[in-house]
């Protein structure tokens, strides 16, 4: 009998291993689309999306190229869609050269910041799944029950009640079930997207700055004690984070980085996870060799999919013109053969689509092992769309590495090296210091913020099945410091074959909007 009962633990544990899907609760996200009804969008609406497009595209390239050059030969991966909303959030609240300062960097027209709130609500609204207000209420529903009966089926598991626990698993597949269920019907992704202040009870906080934000970013305001408890609330809003993450950020606050004199922290949260519209064959996933330089070459999983014909493929010569790929090449001709690909000064680009052909994955690989530092100096946001939109569906042989990468950034001193000098400068310390005066409805000294840093925690998991990414972003304000009593918090941060076999860019976005929400480099790393 004991043995029967080791049995059924372990058949429960499996049970349960199956009905995790999510966070416990849907994200808190911006305006949904009316239920079944898509509005085309009027000339208004359009021009404001594309000017948010155009200022997150460009902020996006000049982030990722300082990035880039100060971690060079490491892998990268951010998310620059978020950082942009969360920094435009910021900036409502500067003024003068902060403002303008704030504006360069994030590259916003003089004058054009309301216009951009609108078109960044406009494109969180496009992003987002078409899913109506009670199916995302059934959803958080769904998962918080789910969180709630796994919890109680591990708790009689370890109690050794092993029929009550068979019980709760029971129940915990069923509701697993009508929530794939309700998941299939709204959306072939997942893309969760959340925005909230976390404002110093106490804090005089600008009216205006809480009410502009609100119909773009759907941001949620929690009233929070930092004078007294900026340690458990540090805990909140990791925990925030790590829910609107599906438990993929973790921790992106570290000890420190909240102090006493904390009044305002703005987050923003992205959570993607899409199957590939055609998967890669697990069995055919096997070690082979990865050039991560001219003179060290590894060895990685390498995915393969043959005659694959759900990607679109292209390649760019070193003029960065595009280059003829043949349709149709002599029958003698390898498809190895140099002259049917770019030369050394060039590169292929692939697009691989996720179900529902909403979202894809761009991968750009040199065809020089040492031709990716040349690449990401030279990218421009205006070239990069052209590439993309020069790409052709057509059957290809492709090989990915299946890869996992975490990385964590803290941006202040990238952002000041851009040009945003004067947001972070303590007034306390200098006269020209960070103007943050829309804030506050007080003209207080104490009450002058500053932001202390911008942190940045980012996941990306490529595998046969597909593609789970996720990423968070924090903007911390502070009070002025004393010199004489405090010291500010420190913080450090044919069939084309195409074979990402050596360092490469890539990226996901949104088709549809044009929305860049991720993109990163991978140099390799050992298995």
């Amino acid at each position: 009998m004991k043995n029967m009962n080791v049995v059924v633990a372990v058949m429960i544990c499996c049970l349960r291993a199956t009905q995790v899907l999510a966070a416990e609760e849907a994200a808190i996200t911006t305006p949904q689309k009316p239920d079944k009804v898509v509005k085309p969008l009027g000339a208004e609406d359009q021009a404001d999306r594309a000017a948010a497009l155009q200022a997150n595209g460009e902020f996006a390239i000049d982030l990722y190229q300082k990035l880039a050059h100060t971690d060079r030969g490491k892998n990268l991966f951010v998310s620059p869609f978020s950082i942009s909303i969360a920094m435009t959030m910021a900036t409502e609240g500067a003024v003068d050269k902060t403002l303008q300062q704030m504006t360069d960097v994030l590259h916003i027209p003089a004058g054009d910041l309301a216009r951009i709130h609108r078109g960044q609500g406009n494109l969180l609204a496009g992003v987002m799944p078409l899913v109506s207000s009670e199916v995302t209420e059934k959803i958080a529903r769904l998962r918080k029950e789910l969180k709630s009966t796994n919890t109680q089926t591990d708790a009689l598991n370890k109690s050794q009640k092993f029929v009550e626990a068979r019980a709760s698993s029971d129940k915990g597949r069923l509701l697993a079930d009508e929530l794939n269920s309700l998941l299939r019907q709204t959306s072939a992704y997942e893309l969760q997207i959340a925005n909230a202040l976390w404002l110093e009870k106490s804090y005089p906080i600008q009216p205006n700055f809480i009410s502009t934000l609100k119909p773009s970013y759907g941001t949620v305001v929690f009233p929070v004690d930092f004078k007294s408890r900026p340690e458990p609330v540090r805990a909140e809003i990791n925990d925030w984070v790590l829910r609107h993450t599906n438990d993929r950020i973790r921790d992106l606050l570290s000890s420190g980085d909240i102090t006493d004199l904390t009044r305002l922290v703005i987050t923003n949260a992205v959570f993607f996870k899409g199957d590939w519209a055609e998967p890669f064959n697990p069995s055919a996933t096997k070690p082979e060799p990865f050039q991560q330089s001219a003179s060290q070459t590894i060895k990685l999983p390498m995915m393969h999919q043959w005659n694959s014909t759900t990607a679109s493929y292209g390649a760019i010569a070193s003029s960065g013109e595009f280059f003829p790929t043949p349709t149709e090449v002599n029958v003698d001709l390898k498809d190895e053969d140099p002259s049917l690909y770019p030369d050394a000064g060039g590169h292929t680009m692939l697009a691989l689509d996720y179900q529902g052909g909403k979202l894809e994955m761009i991968v750009i690989v040199p065809q020089s092992v040492e031709g990716l530092s040349e690449l990401e100096r030279s990218l421009k946001y205006e070239t990069l769309q052209q590439w993309i939109h020069s790409l052709k569906r057509r059957t290809v042989n492709l090989s990915l590495p299946k890869y996992k990468l975490e990385a964590k950034y803290q941006l202040r001193e990238t952002l000041q090296s851009l040009g945003m000098v004067r947001a972070f400068e303590d007034p306390a310390k200098t006269p020209e210091a960070a103007q943050f005066e829309k804030l506050s409805t007080s003209e207080k000294f104490e009450d002058r913020l500053y932001i202390t840093n911008v942190l940045h925690k980012t996941y990306v998991d490529v595998s046969e099945v597909g593609t789970e990414a996720a990423a968070a972003t924090s903007v911390i304000f502070a009070a002025p410091t004393s010199a004489e009593l405090r010291k500010p918090p420190k913080t450090r941060p044919f069939v084309p074959i195409f074979k990402a076999n050596k360092p490469f860019l890539f990226l996901i976005r949104d088709r549809e909007t044009e929305t860049l929400l991720f993109i990163g480099r991978y140099v390799g790393q050992k298995v």
